[in-house]
Order: C-alpha cells, then sequence, then structure tokens
C-alpha cells in the first residue's frame, strides 16, 4: 500500500463515512482511496476503534455530552440502549431511567441565532449544582442540541426537580433557554412471563 496523488478525504468526509451518514458513491469513493492510502488507511481503523471505544463508555457510563444525530446513529447502530425526551424552552418533563437504558437524550429546542458556543449547568431543586458543560458549539442554523447523559449517572440523581440553564457563552451569558426535568429514579422492568422459564 502506498500514499496516492488523489486528495485525501477530510475529516469530516471520514467522520461521515464512520458514522455511516454518507452516500454509497462517497462511501465507494472513500474505501476505495483509503485501499491506496496508507494514511488513509490508518485514520479509518483509527476512527473504527473510536468508534468501538465510543460505545464501550456509553454503556460503562463515561460519556457526558452533547452529540449530533450522526454519533446517536451510530450508538444505535451498536447496539447502546438510548431513551429520548424533547424539551421546548420553559417545558417541563416527568423522566427516569430504566435498569437496562445506556443513555439518556434529550433534545433541548430553542433559538440559537447568533450563538456560536453555550455553556449548560444542571441544577438541583435544592440549588447545588448536579453537572455543568462550557463551550458547547452550536451549529449555524440550529434549532436544538441533543444533550446525551449517561444512564449510570441519571441513576444517581436523587428525585427532586432538575432544571437545565442554557446561557451564550461568553462575557454576557445572557440565558438562552430553561428545562426542568422532574426526576422520578431509576426504574426496574417487571419480568414478562416470556422471561420464566
Amino acid at each position: 500500500m502506498t500514499t496516492t496523488g488523489t486528495a485525501c478525504p477530510s475529516f469530516g468526509e471520514l467522520a461521515e463515512y464512520w458514522t455511516s451518514d454518507i452516500t454509497p458513491a462517497d462511501a465507494e469513493r472513500i474505501e476505495a482511496h483509503a485501499f491506496t492510502c496508507e494514511r488513509c488507511a490508518r485514520m479509518l481503523e483509527e476512527a473504527d476503534r473510536l468508534r468501538a471505544g465510543i460505545a464501550a463508555l456509553a454503556r460503562s457510563g463515561s460519556v457526558q455530552a452533547f452529540v449530533t444525530d450522526a454519533v446517536l446513529n451510530q450508538l444505535a447502530r451498536d447496539g447502546v440502549r438510548v431513551r429520548y425526551y424533547a424539551l421546548n424552552p420553559g417545558e417541563s418533563v416527568q423522566c427516569a431511567v430504566w435498569s437496562d437504558d445506556d443513555v439518556l437524550v434529550t433534545r433541548l429546542r430553542g433559538d440559537f441565532t447568533g450563538v456560536d458556543t453555550v455553556d449548560a449547568e444542571l441544577r438541583l431543586d435544592s440549588g447545588d449544582e448536579w453537572s455543568n458543560a462550557t463551550g458547547i458549539p452550536v451549529p449555524a442554523g440550529a434549532t436544538e442540541l441533543v444533550m446525551a447523559l449517561p444512564a449510570a449517572l441519571v441513576r444517581t440523581a436523587p428525585q427532586i426537580p432538575i432544571r437545565l440553564t442554557l446561557r451564550a457563552s461568553g462575557g454576557n451569558q445572557q440565558v438562552l433557554a430553561e428545562y426542568v426535568f422532574n426526576h422520578e429514579g431509576a426504574l426496574e422492568r417487571a419480568p414478562s412471563s416470556n422471561d420464566r422459564g
């Protein structure tokens, strides 16, 4: 295998290939190039190890992030159990985590016009900070952000309301939206009649 004179795919194209969010023709082009380009073949191998690692981290409770739909799609293909919620600014939701959930995902809808990055803060009803993230990139034209929390972390939360505040990063820290999760704890599924010997 040698490096060819053909232009290497961009990082974005390789990421799309990794998450399968690419046309079949582009996938074939990238595969053909990687077959002849040692550098790109190595990058695709590393991307596959990263994909497997992210799935393992999600299951272990080590992933807490704002993610893209492409990442969610890949987690689903890897068999990661994801529970979904969606909220508009000012809304609240009754929520819980089941014993077989790996990741909880919330689609946080809002007006992010003119905002490049946001800070997110989760606060318990008691006033104590539960979690935070800073400098979260906001794609141009975005009308929602996708927050992923490990189910293992959510299982440790007290059964009280948790308020999420999104602020514009930087100087003015303008509040963009607030959402409330009425956390009902960790739930166990009752065994079905099919589970009995």
